[in-house]
């Protein structure tokens, strides 16, 4: 019987790495130290946190889930916010960790990064799992790119557009949305505004044939951001991709289905080549 963690247990295992770069990131390291390596990345403006509801349901591995540059507790510079730049603290992380390989779980963001580091260091991944991610350009249009071009400073949690971003279909748990609100509300406007400017002139879809690692891609069927369109863009190619959708579900369907999605991560990689 998996035992649940509390938001405020997840928060005290909080640690630091200081990277080569020099840059600090805070992350969270779970499971069985002499498990398999499984580093779990956040999306856009969350934390390790998002990771608390599913990472228990992965025990027998070393789950590891860093708060990303600019986010969370890790060190918020006034620059570099590319994904080729926060791909290569990923690997530094990697190697700092001794986690070389390691499977690479990414969700949305953090799925752009899964992507990135498999296609330039192949050597350090054993198997990636792409959550609610896409390898589309993003655009000067749409709900989302309305809602951050008007953030400003102090981000209100409770706010409209906050109760909507971190949210879930059906809802998740609300005390664990409530801390998520918080954290993302945290971010400075700046940060927000640079990663998602970042990625209006970053086009991965070239690269996406460069992945040679076996490849899960998880959506929800209800996710308004990372559409059918994009998930059939990624299976067509990278090679010998495999598709799961889950159908009454959304964005954010770690938050929602906790321990489905962590049972469908756990089936793909323990299953042999």
């Amino acid at each position: 019987m998996v035992e649940p963690i509390s938001q405020e247990q997840f928060s005290a295992l909080k640690r630091n790495a200081v990277l080569s770069n020099g840059l600090r990131l805070a992350y969270v390291e779970m499971g069985d130290p002499d498990g398999v390596p499984i580093l779990l990345l956040h999306g856009f403006t969350d934390s390790a946190r998002s990771w608390s509801l599913a990472a228990p349901y992965l025990e027998g591995f070393r789950v590891i889930a860093p708060d990303l540059r600019g986010h969370g507790h890790s060190d918020k510079p006034e620059g570099c916010y590319t994904i080729p730049e926060m791909a290569t603290d990923v690997r530094l992380l990697i190697e700092m960790l001794g986690l070389v390989p390691t499977h690479v779980v990414g969700h949305s963001l953090g799925g752009r990064l899964a992507q990135a580091v498999a296609e330039r260091w192949p050597r350090l991944v054993l198997k990636i799992v792409l959550l609610s991610t896409s390898a589309a350009l993003r655009e000067r249009r749409g709900w989302l790119w309305e809602n951050i071009k008007m953030l400003r400073d102090p981000i209100d949690p409770e706010c409209a557009f906050m109760r909507e971003w971190c949210a879930g279909k059906p809802p998740a748990d609300e005390n664990f949305l409530a801390h998520a609100r918080r954290e993302s509300a945290a971010l400075p406007s700046r940060i927000w505004h640079s990663i998602y400017y970042e990625q209006l002139a970053y086009d991965p879809l070239p690269l996406l044939q460069d992945i040679s690692a076996p490849t899960l891609i998880l959506r929800g069927e209800e996710d308004m951001i990372a559409t059918k369109e994009h998930q059939a863009q990624m299976l067509e190619a990278i090679a010998g991709a495999e598709l799961i959708s889950l159908p009454g579900h959304g964005h954010n369907l770690h938050w929602e289905a906790p321990e489905r999605v962590a049972g469908l991560v756990r089936t793909f990689l323990e299953r042999p080549w």
